[in-house]
């Protein structure tokens, strides 16, 4: 067993760590104090330490990691680079927010590896009050291949079991 799950790491690690690095965005799932969910999106730049996102207080997203640091995250592939929309490629995560603080090494490291990805404009929004660096530091996940091959990753994107073995019902 344990032969077969290092194969498996083996072959999806790559895989999972392309997929990653080719996606440009995040699409984040966050809830208010009164537990109505938003769904939106931000660019992000990924670390050893996590997700890196730089976004406006002024957004609901926003606003609810104020409130309520729980948030949902996924990397999905793209409509039309898929073959079936109904079993797109994915990469999900719960993950814990944590805001950097200006002027620390850890800002200055999360918006130079934003401004390698993003060019210019990470310059000037993050000069701006409002705008905010958020680490996201991913716990557990799904990788989802396409129909019957959802694979659950750790938050280093290890694969933790061969794969979810409960399948679709006719």
């Amino acid at each position: 067993m344990f032969d077969k799950q290092q194969r498996l790491q083996g072959r999806l690690e790559p895989e999972i760590r392309e997929f990653r690095d080719a996606t440009r965005t995040l699409v984040l799932a966050t809830v208010d104090a009164e537990g109505r969910p938003n769904v939106s999106y931000a660019p992000f730049a990924l670390l050893e330490d996590g997700y890196y996102i730089l976004i406006s207080e002024m957004a609901r997203h926003t606003k609810n990691l104020l409130e309520n640091p729980k948030i949902s995250l996924m990397m999905v592939e793209d409509e039309q680079d898929s073959r079936t929309l109904f079993a797109r490629k994915r990469l999900t995560f719960d993950a814990t927010p944590e805001l950097v603080q200006r002027d620390t090494p850890e800002w200055q490291a999360g918006i130079d590896a934003l401004h390698a990805r993003f060019q210019e404009t990470v310059l000037g929004l993050s000069q701006l009050a409002d705008f905010h660096l958020y680490r996201l530091v991913p716990i557990k996940g799904l990788f989802v291949k396409g129909f019957g091959q959802a694979f659950a990753v750790s938050g280093d994107d290890l694969v933790d079991v061969l794969h979810l073995t409960d399948g679709h019902r006719p």
